[in-house]
């Protein structure tokens, strides 16, 4: 079997991107090759889809004209190449990640996927609305969108073309040949509402982990490694102004917390996000970090917090359950589900404050109840988010997509 996964860089986001299945399925002895729209590695296997030196200049210019009409993916003219190449022809299989990201229009799938069996995995819901990433509580992207109430959100448009957009969705899709991957219920209780794709074959699979690098380890060394007060309570969570994570509900709960421990906030992501906390708790901002240094993260904390106000899945959130770490999340989005709910962690309803602080004060103050928990979370990763058996249920995907195009064909 060779296997084409196409994504938007082979780096940072490789989970997202194809490039860690990628690698999975070249270990596996699968032949495999990654198309991005930007190259960082050294891999042989990977290569770069751009039309002509000075590409850069080029998907700035589109993406520019692109704002300018308020549509999305759609004038980007580099998977011309694919018709071409002979890796994609070669392939007998070609698997989609994130291609709204700036590089890639979607008015190719109607022919590529002709030309090859497809299967496209949605990362967010972006695919079924009119622009955005996250429709929230609008329920428009089920009727075709238009009159948007968040053109500002991401992806913003200028003027509201969400029903241009909606419409153009509804046509390429009606066209394409495609079986469409989703990683939660929640994802698939949506592509199953979304008119856009009554056509498309859909499978659920969750994205799993390797547990040989997530499993828990001496929370002590790996705060002291981190340059943590190894008798802290640690709280720890991502830092980022992005409108979907939560951050101003972290903050606002730190304001109110009560605790006699001493508590040491740990994030990754933005720094000095959390500056007014200074004078009150230890403040460690590791940033961007390699993703080999995620495990000594989650392994430095006593809770994780995740109070994503949308969320697809929730990748870090099953790092963190692996490593035997109980999680505090949301409702309203993947995430209950996710962690199998209040077995693998505390779900608070969505925006609730005070019900988060409660939350964190119940964790803190009862170490029985967070080892339980990890505990809890820890088989819950180990019995569900394997990455073994997320790759082997893609490659027993891919073989019965392949099959069912030889039957098309064939009839």
């Amino acid at each position: 079997m060779k296997t084409l996964q196409i994504g938007n860089i082979d780096t940072k986001g490789g989970r997202f991107n194809g490039a860690d299945l990628h690698q999975a399925l070249l270990k596996r002895g699968i032949k495999s090759q990654l198309c991005v729209s930007m190259k960082k590695t050294e891999d042989e296997n990977t290569w770069q889809l751009s039309l002509f030196f000075g590409s850069r200049i080029l998907k700035f210019i589109v993406r520019q004209i692109e704002k300018l009409l308020s549509i999305q993916s759609i004038l980007y003219p580099s998977f011309l190449l694919l018709y071409f190449d002979k890796r994609f022809l070669e392939a007998d299989i070609v698997h989609y990640h994130l291609i709204h990201t700036g590089f890639f229009s979607i008015l190719a799938l109607p022919k590529l996927s002709q030309m090859k069996p497809t299967v496209w995995t949605l990362h967010d819901p972006w695919a079924m609305t009119g622009h955005c990433i996250y429709p929230f509580d609008c329920i428009r992207w089920k009727k075709g969108c238009g009159k948007c109430p968040r053109l500002d959100t991401h992806i913003p448009m200028f003027i509201d073309n969400t029903k241009l957009m909606w419409k153009i969705k509804r046509w390429v899709y009606s066209r394409s040949n495609l079986d469409i991957v989703v990683a939660s219920k929640w994802m698939l209780d949506m592509v199953k509402q979304s008119p856009l794709f009554s056509n498309c074959r859909i499978h659920y699979i969750p994205f799993g982990i390797d547990l040989n690098v997530f499993h828990p380890m001496n929370a002590k060394e790996a705060k002291k490694l981190l340059g943590v007060n190894p008798n802290s309570i640690v709280l720890a969570f991502r830092a980022t102004t992005s409108e979907f994570k939560g951050l101003s509900y972290v903050r606002e709960c730190i304001q109110k917390l009560r605790c006699d421990e001493p508590i040491c906030l740990l994030t990754i992501g933005e720094k000095n996000l959390l500056g007014e906390f200074g004078d009150k708790y230890e403040i460690v901002d590791l940033g961007w970090i390699d993703e080999s240094k995620l495990p000594l993260f989650y392994n430095a904390c006593d809770i994780f917090l995740m109070p994503s106000t949308a969320e697809a899945f929730g990748v870090m959130v099953i790092e963190a359950m692996a490593c035997g770490k109980p999680v505090i999340v949301f409702d309203g989005t993947s995430l209950p589900e996710v962690i199998f709910a209040p077995k693998g962690g505390i779900v608070v309803p969505q925006g609730d404050v005070e019900a988060l602080r409660v939350a964190i004060e119940d964790l803190i103050s009862n170490s029985k109840m967070r080892q339980e928990i990890g505990n809890s979370a820890c088989s819950i990763a180990k019995e569900n988010y394997d990455a073994h058996i997320f790759l082997n249920r893609i490659i027993e995907l891919y073989a019965k997509v392949i099959e069912n195009r030889k039957k098309q064909i064939r009839i």
